[in-house]
C-alpha cells in the first residue's frame, strides 16, 4: 500500500471524516500521554480544550482517506492557541503573536508502526519531510507569513536541515525533553526553499477527497 495523501480539513468537514479524528485522536495519546508523557488523557483519547476551538487538521492518509497514518493541528493566533498558553512565560510577547497570518502548529504525530505496515519501504523521515512541505503549501495558500511550533532537538534539526527558516523564541523545560518554541517563516519563498533542499518541486497538498460510500457508513 504505497498511495497516500496529504490533505487539510476544516471543521465543518469533521463529522464527515469523523473515523479519522477518531485515528488521531487515539494516536495523539500513544504519542504524547504513553510515549512521551507531555500530557494525560482518559479512554485512550487525547484531545484538549483547543480542539474545540475550530482548528484545522493536516492529515497522511491512504489514496482511501480510511487510515491515518500523520496528523497536526492548526489554528490561527487570533485566537486562544496552546502555545502561548503554555510557553507564554518563556515568549518576548505573547500578544505580539496574535495574528490571523500567524498560525500555531502543535500536535504533530506519527504512526509509526501503521506507515511500517503499509508502507515497508518509507522513511519515517521522509514522512516527516512530506508533512513539512503539507503544512508550507498550506500556508502559502491561505496567507499565512509565519508558523508558530513546538520542537525537540531531534525534530528541529530535521526541520532545518530541509531547508526550514525557523528562528527560536523561547524554551520550556517542563517536559520529558527541552522542548523549544519556534518561529518558521511561511510563504512563497519559504516554500520553494524547502521543495529546493529536498529536491520535490511537485504539490504533496491536495484536496479532502470524496469518501467512498462505505467508508462514510462506517464513519457514521
Amino acid at each position: 500500500m504505497e498511495d497516500v495523501m496529504y490533505f487539510a480539513i476544516e471543521s465543518h468537514q469533521f463529522a464527515t471524516f469523523g473515523h479519522l479524528l477518531d485515528q488521531m485522536y487515539n494516536l495523539r495519546h500513544r504519542v504524547f500521554c504513553e510515549q512521551l508523557k507531555w500530557v494525560s488523557a482518559e479512554g485512550g483519547k487525547e484531545r484538549d480544550i483547543y480542539d474545540n476551538l475550530s482548528p484545522v487538521y493536516l492529515l497522511h492518509t491512504d489514496e482511501n482517506a480510511e487510515f491515518l497514518y500523520a496528523a497536526a493541528r492548526l489554528m490561527p493566533t487570533s485566537g486562544r492557541t496552546l502555545l502561548t498558553d503554555v510557553f507564554a512565560e518563556t515568549m518576548p510577547d505573547a500578544v505580539a503573536f496574535q495574528s490571523p497570518f500567524v498560525w500555531e502548529i502543535t500536535r504533530l504525530c506519527v504512526d509509526e508502526e501503521l506507515i511500517r505496515q503499509h508502507q515497508p519501504k518509507r522513511r519515517m523521515l521522509d514522512v516527516l519531510r512530506m508533512m513539512l512541505l503539507a503544512g508550507m503549501e498550506f500556508g502559502y495558500r491561505n496567507g499565512v507569513d509565519t508558523f508558530l511550533s513546538n520542537f525537540d532537538e531531534a525534530r528541529l534539526r530535521i526541520w532545518r536541515r530541509a531547508g526550514a527558516r525557523i528562528d527560536i523564541i523561547g524554551q520550556c523545560d517542563d517536559f520529558s525533553v527541552p522542548v523549544m518554541l519556534g518561529l518558521t517563516e511561511s510563504g512563497r519563498d519559504a516554500l520553494e526553499a524547502v521543495r529546493e533542499r529536498l529536491g520535490h518541486h511537485d504539490r504533496v497538498l491536495s484536496r479532502a477527497p470524496r469518501l467512498h460510500s462505505s467508508i462514510t457508513r462506517v464513519a457514521a
